[in-house]
């Protein structure tokens, strides 16, 4: 049911339907020009479209953005700018009442991102046209998508899956998947580079990262959990636009993939790790039981790894419920002072370098700031 006055409705229609006259207008206008100086091409030829100039990669992406763009968004009000998706409705009806291969190229390619039920009515007008369509249109569900690359940052807080595609006239492009696993291993960011996955790896790979190929399957297993993962309100300039690309070439990839496993320590591993550090010089002040329960709570946020610790974590657990717990107050006001105790040591066992010990540092020197500050 239509949200619109009849007669806006009304006025909308006959627009478009003028819009749509004068646009088959303009085309016969452009045949005859080319038949009079003798360059007509021939009847129906998809080439002749604007869409076959167009790079493969760069309509998906754009594609993609209007699918994600036509969703229900319950977090419209929070996005930083909102523009008018394509109608899609108002494709598929072009394209059913004047058939051409440039409008059923555009519908099939909207049908290879799109789900539910405007990707079978789609479909269901493809079925009813007769006519060519742009080649590598046709070719889209041939792509290969033939290689996994996990990049792991050295303290744990994310991984990049790369995914190599390559379309069936050899056009190769990577889709780059951010994973942060402080937050339930969610997908944070994507984005599409019109690069081979090698080309990829260079742009991306930098200082504390560790480049791993890995499973078709694993990288469906991986990506697919993180896109049910919801918690935290993500924008990028190309995140949620590419979430119908992603989806797309995730699903040409075999399942039956193992997902993330996050670092499991078990008891006797754990004790042994704090009787260590309450017995070093920097845990001794803190050696209470207390202290250990408020420890142990807090080396299983985020990543869970209680030997790796990023400043993101750090003010992760900075601006955690905390006080939900059972702690007393006394020893919650001795966070700050506790993990920087404790950060440095751990980082020695795990052999971090001091960079990064240092910006997790930083971070609760600049929180303590803020506190006294406020």
């Amino acid at each position: 049911m239509s949200l619109l006055p009849s007669s806006v409705r009304a006025m909308t229609d006959r627009h478009r339907r003028r819009k749509a006259k004068q646009a088959r207008r303009d085309a016969q206008r452009a045949r005859k020009r080319r038949a009079d100086t003798g360059s007509e091409p021939p009847p129906g030829d998809p080439q002749q479209d604007p869409i076959s100039a167009l790079s493969p990669w760069s309509f998906l992406v754009f594609a993609s953005k209007q699918v994600e763009a036509a969703k229900p968004d319950p977090l419209a009000n929070f996005r930083s700018h909102q523009e008018d998706p394509i109608d899609i409705d108002y494709l598929i009806k072009s394209l059913v009442d004047d058939p051409d291969p440039g409008s059923a190229s555009v519908v099939a390619l909207f049908a290879e991102l799109l789900d539910g039920e405007l990707q079978l009515r789609c479909r269901e007008a493809l079925n009813a046209y007769n006519g060519p369509l742009v080649p590598w249109v046709t070719a889209l569900r041939d792509v290969d998508v033939y290689r996994a690359v996990r990049l792991t940052h050295v303290l744990g807080d994310f991984d990049q899956i790369l995914i190599g595609a390559r379309l069936a006239d050899g056009q190769e492009a990577t889709c780059a998947v951010w994973v942060d696993h402080l937050v339930e291993s969610e997908i944070a960011n994507a984005a599409l580079f019109v690069v081979t996955i090698d080309d990829a790896l260079d742009k991306l790979f930098g200082p504390d990262l560790t480049a791993i190929d890995m499973s078709l399957a694993d990288a469906r297993a991986w990506i697919e959990y993180g896109l049910k993962r919801t918690f935290v309100f993500r924008e990028t300039a190309t995140w949620p636009d590419c979430r119908p690309l992603v989806q797309w070439l995730v699903g040409r990839l075999p399942d039956g993939g193992d997902l993330h496993q996050s670092p499991i320590w078990g008891r006797d591993a754990s004790s042994a790790l704090f009787d260590e550090f309450f017995a070093s010089e920097a845990g001794a002040v803190f050696d209470s039981r207390d202290h250990r329960y408020l420890l142990q709570e807090l080396t299983e946020s985020g990543t869970a790894d209680p030997l790796r610790w990023s400043a993101a974590r750090v003010e992760n657990v900075l601006e955690s419920p905390l006080s939900e717990g059972d702690h007393p107050l006394k020893v919650l006001l001795d966070v700050p002072d506790l993990l920087r105790a404790y950060i440095p040591f751990a980082h020695e066992r795990s052999g971090i370098r001091e960079g990064l010990t240092a910006r997790a540092l930083a971070t609760l020197d600049r929180a303590e700031v803020d506190r006294r500050s406020a």
